[in-house]
Order: C-alpha cells, then structure tokens, then sequence
C-alpha cells in the first residue's frame, strides 16, 4: 500500500532524524533533494516538509543554491546539552532508585558492552541505557524529555567514544556497571555523584575536541 503525503513526510524526517544523530550523516555532510528523491522514492515534497522540519530543530542548514548540509555541533549547543542533560540525569537516577528490585533488573543488560569496535553499536548500547534510567523514573513527561535530550547526545557520543579508544569504552563500561550497583543498593548519594562524573567526563572529552577540532580523526 502507498503511504499517504503525511506519512511519507514523518517516514522521511525521522529517517534523516535518525541518520544525523547516529552520525551516519556526519556533522558538515550535504544533502541534495534529488538523492534523497531517489532513495525514498518519493516527490519533493515530502523530502522539503522533512528538511523544513529538522532545520527548525537546528540540525540542518539550508545553503543556498547548494541544497542543505548537516549542521555542526556548536560549542553552545554541547554546553547547554550538557547542562539540561545532568539536571535530567540526576532527577532520573534518584527516582530510578524508588523502584522494585524486580523493575531494575532491566539495568543488568548493560553491565557488558558490544562485543564489537562499531562505533554506531557503542552509540545505541549508551543512548539505550540512559533511555533505560529514565524509564525508571516513574514519570512519563520526563522520561519523554530525558529520551528526546538524550537521543540528541547521539552525535557527542559519537566524538567521545571515537577518541577513547578500547581502553577508554571499558572504563565508560565500568561507569555504567558502578551507577547501576549503586542504583540498586539505594546508595542515592553515590549514585548521583557517580552520574555527575559520568556526565562531566564525557563533557569534557567533547568540549576539547570542539574547541580544537583538528584532535577529530
């Protein structure tokens, strides 16, 4: 069955929606309308309503007479993601803990990270924990927030664990596997300090590699 304007439409944002945030449209990529006609297989229409779209959430660009190009991650827009992103964490985690023990035991899944250096599986394995946290929250409007804050982390996840290597994805490993320990024992204060760390950690690997993005391999 074909799908109706609208649908199209949504099918082909939250594709691109998807693409950009997982890096797979890398920060400083064009996008031509014709391509995208082609792969979607669609008219230009819905290609535009998408673009139009994810330039209002500031993910694209739109360059005249060129077409559109992936927008860079600004050294504002990380602060700020980093600020709403610990505030979110911190409320989410400490909530997490009011939980049974039977519901935490979704946390035991990410005590092992990918076995594998696909750095788009290293991405999901994170941006699914997070996720997995504010579900635990026990409130629907800010897990909703926290997902949409935490799916933007995407494309910084992308640039923190492209620099750390082996060693370094085993230590974010081990950050997971101790906030899930204290989590689980109720050690609130712990358990907050730990996301803390966790969050400014990663803050600052990506705020060094944006205020001198030659260090970017």
């Amino acid at each position: 069955m074909t799908e109706t304007p609208e649908l199209a439409r949504t099918t082909i944002y939250r594709q691109l929606r998807a693409d950009i945030l997982s890096c797979s449209l890398r920060p400083g990529s064009q996008i031509q309308e014709r391509e995208l006609i082609e792969r979607f297989s669609v008219s230009k229409s819905p290609i535009r309503d998408a673009l139009l779209k994810l330039e209002e959430q500031n993910l694209i660009e739109i360059l005249p007479r060129k077409g559109y190009r992936v927008k860079p991650v600004s050294l504002t827009d990380a602060r700020e993601l980093y600020d709403m992103r610990l505030i979110l964490e911190r409320e989410c985690v400490s909530r997490a803990m009011d939980q049974s023990d039977g519901a935490l035991t979704v946390l035991d899944a990410y005590r092992v990270g990918p076995d594998s250096d696909d750095l788009s599986e290293w991405i999901a394995y994170n941006r699914h924990f997070h996720i997995a946290i504010a579900d635990l929250s026990g409130n629907a409007r800010l897990s909703a927030v926290a997902r949409d804050v935490i799916e933007q982390f995407d494309r910084l996840t992308y640039t923190s664990v492209s620099l750390t290597g082996p060693k370094g994805r085993a230590q974010f490993v081990g950050e997971h596997v101790a906030m899930i320990e204290a989590i689980m024992h109720r050690d609130r204060r712990h358990a907050l300090s730990l996301a803390k760390d966790h969050v400014e950690g990663a803050k600052r690997i990506v705020l060094e590699t944006l205020e001198h993005p030659t260090i970017v391999p």
